[in-house]
Parts: structure tokens; C-alpha cells; sequence
């Protein structure tokens, strides 16, 4: 179709409209357009609010049943009393230190020299035992030694890992990896 034909029937169709219509005509079927865009966008808006409200409800549910079985049960105090006595003994330190370092082994890690820090609070039920462990591999070789530590050791976090690659093109990653092993007192 060529540009000047469609010009022309353009100016044909707006002629005709305003001859049929005039402008109080054209004014309005404008108007019905924009309400029927306005109703459409409405009717979007409230199914959308519907869902969301449909996915939030459950979760709202779940909440109030919580605090309601907060506010009425005893027997969690018990159980947050005696949470301490789950924890193992700073005495098994050293199987877990051990235990970290094989599985660095079984990693093949290339492990440069820990460095141990105690933090106990005066008074608390627990001791922490916090390990920085520098290692340098590949991420995946690093990020199953985290799982696999996290997984065999309960009572470990990872509290922070810091990761440089010092070569843009390389795929050895230097990492320091800080866990934190957490220990009960035997102290009530």
C-alpha cells in the first residue's frame, strides 16, 4: 500500500466520522474507549489483589496460631532450659578442628595456617570457638567443603567467607573462611 493512499484514506475516515458523528459524537465514543480501558485496568488490579490476598492469608493464618501457641505453652521454657545441655563440650574441640581439616583433606584444599579465637561470655551457657581457615581452589571445590563441614559438624557455623580471585583469568579462588563452633558450659 502506498504512504500518499493511506494519507488519503485517513482524511477520508476522519471526514466521515465527523460528518456522521460531528464533534460532541467523537468526544464521546473517546470517552467510552477510555472508560472501557480505565474498567479493564480495575478488574486486572482486583484479581491480582485477590491472589496475592489468597498466597498472604495461609501465612497470616500460621502466624496467629503461633502466637497464640505462644502466649499458652509452658513446656517451651523447659525445652529452651535445657538447650544448652544439646550442645557438645568445649572438651570435643579438638575432634571437631580435626574434623574440618579432613574434610578440607578429602577436598583437596590447599589450606594455609588457622588461626583460633575463644570467645566466652562471663557467665554464659555457651563457649564459641572461632576458626579462620584461609583456602584456595575453585569455587566448587570450596563450596562443597562448606557443605560438607556444615553438614557433618551440628554444633558449626559459618559465620563469614571472603573470597578474592587474584588473577581476572584464573579459576583459583582465594578464600577466608570463618566458622564458628558453638560449645556448652557446664555451668547452669
Amino acid at each position: 500500500m502506498n504512504v500518499e493512499l493511506l494519507r488519503e484514506r485517513c482524511l477520508t475516515l476522519r471526514f466521515e466520522l465527523m460528518r456522521r458523528f460531528g464533534i460532541a459524537g467523537l468526544t464521546g465514543i473517546a470517552l467510552l474507549c477510555a472508560a472501557v480501558v480505565v474498567a479493564d485496568s480495575a478488574i486486572r488490579m482486583q484479581r491480582d489483589t485477590i491472589a496475592l490476598s489468597n498466597e498472604v492469608r495461609p501465612a497470616r493464618a500460621a502466624k496467629t496460631a503461633d502466637v497464640a501457641r505462644d502466649t499458652g505453652s509452658y513446656a517451651d521454657t523447659a525445652v529452651l532450659a535445657s538447650l544448652p545441655d544439646l550442645f557438645p563440650r568445649f572438651a570435643h574441640s579438638a575432634d571437631d578442628i580435626a574434623a574440618i581439616l579432613a574434610h578440607a583433606r578429602d577436598s583437596n584444599l590447599a589450606v594455609g595456617s588457622a588461626e583460633y579465637v575463644i570467645v566466652a561470655d562471663p557467665g554464659g551457657r555457651y563457649v564459641r570457638y572461632q576458626m579462620l581457615l584461609p583456602v584456595k581452589d575453585q569455587y566448587v571445590t570450596i563450596r562443597r567443603f562448606l557443605a560438607s563441614v556444615l553438614n557433618s559438624v551440628p554444633n558449626a557455623a559459618l559465620r563469614e567467607i571472603h573470597v578474592e580471585r587474584p588473577a581476572v583469568d584464573g579459576s583459583v579462588l582465594d578464600a577466608r573462611v570463618r566458622f564458628e563452633l558453638v560449645y556448652g558450659t557446664a555451668r547452669p
